[in-house]
């Protein structure tokens, strides 16, 4: 009789009898591929008659603790597929996990040290002001920039930190960070005595009602319309024309006309505006609420008309207007447009994709980011997912076997109970002093603290100084550091109302670093604890404050990445760098790696044939095509974009 073989023995059994069957093989492992330069992969580097092709597709902010209870109810099949058929894992942000330094380490491979991108903006000491970041503060080439030098053909389509747009082996449109010039709101008022002419709107089946609304210089002629031939009165649906208004109030010439559903938000509505002094177009949403009486009517703000360099080449611009009528790169909005946002941006995705076999395709929702800034988790961030869960479907519909879907996003959300105000805190320790209320003194602080960064005024760093704030300078130690040394020992000492201690991790950056680096940076805080970012206005009323419901929403460090296609081998991947997804869309198209990136190839998550595929490397990439210079952008900009993006506080 033949004893029970212990568990240990019958598992190792099992995964040989497994492998004997053809079944948990493991991949073979890569060979490697040196080129001298970049020039001698040019002569020698092989490529592929089937030419692979990548996808990604960007979530801005997009967490699995958000998408899994949605899939799991069937509300977001395309995703729970990409799950089910494709590796999937957590992606690590940077240490300031915030939109710039997260998206831009991950499509350039490099961390914020050596990219110069750490936050919305860089600090001039001198002029004592941040000015916005831009596609020119990245000093290192992004996979667009490697494609393109290999001959790829490439598309980035509302991509963050790419503005201005600089010359790609294809087309490139800005995504955040690009400068929008707003419009003021503009106050429609009821137009007595003005009706559209008859017959002028379209068909409904109850007597159309009328009206009109008028400002200073456009008439709208508004018809409420009964579309439905069911012999009952239901108006359901609103025809609108727009008509600019001359210098002696007579209509000059007709913007346009829209025919949208009653009760929904119209689609961008060209009108005119002033913008100092001069009349331009901007573009507004309406909704009409009802369609008699006082009817109510709801307007987004105005957006005036991109005048900046945000496509490349530079006439795209002009054919994106004309095919869409607006283009609005990125914009913070409500959340009952946000939707809408998500839909636009869905169909500039969907017609760049249409126009060629792009090797390598990039875009980015961030509409995802927007909702959970605005209600967290809530069901009123769902639209947005399902229109971009719809649009992942129609992507991998007509994925081919070397084409990849890649999904990622730069971090997460989730909720937090206490937040930090660490600019109260340096106050307290005597290092930053107020001009006056919300206003730093920067000729009195030593520190002050900005989007999770620590800058130092090095005119105050002395031992002198040090030593009246509190700060022992030891034999040995520069003023610099000792007040490194000095403010990471304090940070691990911060107490809450009730005594505990909530230790944050500050470290100084490394040497060397790119850009107008910070001094220091927050490397980590309690769970549940949450840094306050703000910016240097209204400062708490303590150092700890517990979160109220409306803002307990906040970025969290983990993200999500997934690929899809036949070149993939489904499974688990875990949580990986965010830095390693650029070296891995690079090697999915069969182009080298460079020595010098931060992040590496992601390993696994080829099958087949390709997971032999030997591993191409480089020493560096070759220098990228040198960022437009702005024409006339307004770096004022950068506290008008952190309050939209709700970074800021009034």
């Amino acid at each position: 009789m033949l004893q029970a073989a212990p568990k240990p023995a019958l598992a190792a059994l099992l995964f040989l009898a497994l492998v004997a069957a053809g079944c948990g093989r493991e991949a073979p492992a890569r060979s490697e591929q040196r080129f001298a330069d970049w020039a001698d992969f040019a002569v020698r580097g092989a490529r592929p008659r089937e030419r692979p092709r990548v996808i990604m597709v960007g979530l801005d902010g997009a967490s699995w603790d958000y998408i899994d209870p949605l899939t799991r109810a069937g509300k977001l099949p395309n995703l729970a597929r990409l799950r089910r058929e494709g590796a999937w894992g957590r992606l690590r942000s940077v240490d300031c996990y915030f939109t710039p330094p997260a998206w831009t380490a991950m499509l350039t491979g490099r961390l914020p040290e050596h990219t110069g991108v750490y936050s919305f903006g860089t600090w001039d000491p001198a002029a004592r002001a941040f000015r916005t970041v831009s596609a020119r503060d990245v000093g290192v080439p992004a996979v667009w920039d490697v494609a393109s030098a290999a001959g790829l053909r490439v598309a980035s389509i509302g991509v963050p930190i790419t503005y201005p747009a600089r010359p790609i082996n294809g087309v490139m449109v800005g995504g955040l960070e690009t400068p929008k010039n707003h419009g003021p709101r503009l106050e429609f008022v009821p137009a007595q005595g003005r009706f559209p002419p008859p017959g002028a709107a379209p068909k409904s089946f109850a007597p159309a009602l009328s009206a009109a609304l008028e400002d200073a210089h456009n008439v709208l002629f508004l018809v409420f319309l009964d579309s439905q031939d069911d012999g009952q009165t239901r108006y359901d649906r609103v025809w609108l024309r727009v008509v600019a208004k001359g210098p002696g109030a007579p209509e000059t010439r007709m913007l346009g006309s829209y025919e949208f559903p009653l009760g929904e938000f119209s689609p961008w509505v060209r009108v005119r505006a002033e913008r100092d002094g001069p009349l331009d177009d901007a573009f507004l949403k309406l909704q009409f609420l009802a369609p008699h009486g006082d009817f109510g009517f709801r307007a987004s703000p105005a957006f005036f008309r991109l005048d900046q360099p945000f496509t490349y080449p530079p006439g795209l611009a002009a054919q994106l207007e004309q095919r869409f009528g607006y283009y609005l790169p990125h914009e913070f909005l409500s959340i009952e447009l946000t939707p809408f946002a998500a839909r636009d941006s869905a169909a500039a995705a969907r017609w760049f994709l249409a126009q060629e076999p792009w090797d390598l395709f990039l875009t980015v929702f961030g509409e995802s980011d927007n909702a959970h800034h605005l209600v967290g988790f809530a069901d009123s961030a769902l639209p947005v997912y399902e229109t971009i869960d719809a649009f992942l479907g129609e992507v991998m519909q007509q994925l081919d076997a070397r084409t990849t879907l890649v999904v990622t996003s730069d971090h997460g959300f989730g909720p937090y109970e206490l937040t930090i105000d660490l600019n109260r805190w340096l106050a307290e320790q005597g290092l930053l002093r107020w001009r006056r209320p919300g206003v730093i003194d920067h000729d009195a602080s030593v520190v002050f603290h900005q989007m999770w960064h620590l800058y130092f005024d090095p005119r105050l760093l002395s031992q002198d100084e040090l030593t009246r704030r509190g700060v022992q300078v030891r034999p040995g130690e520069t003023p610099r550091q000792a007040l490194i040394r000095h403010l990471a020992d304090a940070a691990q000492h911060i107490r809450g109302g009730d005594g505990r201690e909530l230790p944050v991790v500050l470290a100084p950056l490394p040497d060397g670093a790119a850009g107008h680096a910070p001094d220091m940076e927050v490397k980590g805080h309690p769970k549940g604890v949450w840094v306050e970012f703000w910016n240097l206005q209204h400062p708490s009323d303590s150092v700890v404050s517990r979160l109220t419901d409306a803002d307990r929403w906040k970025h969290a460090r983990d993200g999500i990445v997934a690929f899809y296609g036949a070149r993939i081998e489904p499974g688990e991947l875990g949580t990986l760098p965010i830095q390693d997804v650029a070296p891995t869309l690079l090697d999915l198209l069969g182009l080298p790696v460079a020595d010098d990136l931060d992040g590496h190839v992601i390993p696994g998550i080829r099958r087949g044939a390709d997971a032999a595929l030997p591993l191409l490397r480089v020493a560096h990439y070759p220098e990228r095509a040198p960022v437009p210079e702005a024409q006339g952008a307004a770096d004022a900009e950068f506290e008008a974009t952190l309050k939209a993006l709700g970074y800021v506080r009034d």
